[in-house]
């Protein structure tokens, strides 16, 4: 039977505000901030457990990046090299701890590779992700006979997009970004990645629109 996914793309302590870290009192915090990243935390627990509430597989993705890497530079450009973020086992790669996660939930880690240039980087999508006993995500969508996938999470313009349009074009998967439960870097890279999702058959809907589809059995 074909199913219905929910993802949920680095909501990581990371890409959140420094405010929020200093709020929590927790480190890890504002390494590389998405401005409001945190206002989906509500969202997203709420999409989590609706998804999983109509039996919905679950994953989630996180960067899990080696300390020494050309995907960091001192001076980065913000395209190919980045302040450094998300470091495996840190407090910044962790996932945020309001993020309520489901047990059963798969978690992709992705960014691993020890990078000479950050042009190679596959860093930005879960596609190139896998979990602890190396499942890659295309392998996953595969046993689950995937045919829908919901995504939503940090960021719009980077990791959730990228991740999108290869599950799209590399997954034949029909796409649905949860836009109010995603943020992105910036607002000019958004519209260029929004642009793209769309000429590669990407949707888009609000949270009520995915809880009603999940609630009738939509696929």
């Amino acid at each position: 039977m074909s199913q219905t996914v929910f993802g949920l793309i680095d909501v990581q302590c990371g890409f959140m505000p420094a405010a929020e870290g200093l709020r929590l009192g927790l480190p890890g915090f504002g390494e590389l901030a998405v401005v409001e990243g945190e206002v989906i935390l509500p969202l997203a627990n709420q999409l989590m457990a609706s998804a999983g509430a109509h039996g919905l597989p679950l994953f989630t993705s996180q960067d899990w990046h080696p300390r020494a890497s050309a995907h960091f530079a001192d001076a980065p450009n913000y395209r190919t090299t980045w302040p450094v973020h998300c470091i495996a086992q840190s407090p910044g790669a962790a996932l945020h701890p309001d993020l309520v996660v489901p047990a059963g939930t798969t978690t992709f880690r992705k960014g691993m590779e020890v990078l000479r240039d950050g042009a190679d980087d596959t860093s930005y999508s879960a596609w190139n992700g896998a979990t602890l006993h190396g499942q890659t995500l295309a392998t996953y969508l595969a046993d689950q006979q995937t045919h829908t996938v919901y995504l939503a999470g940090l960021a719009l313009d980077y990791c959730v997009g990228h991740t999108a349009l290869d599950i799209r074009q590399k997954g034949g998967c029909a796409v649905v970004i949860i836009e109010e439960a995603t943020r992105p870097v910036s607002a000019q890279t958004a519209v260029t990645m929004r642009e793209r999702l769309i000429a590669a058959g990407v949707t888009f809907c609000s949270v009520a629109e995915a809880q009603t589809v999940w609630q009738r059995g939509g696929r």
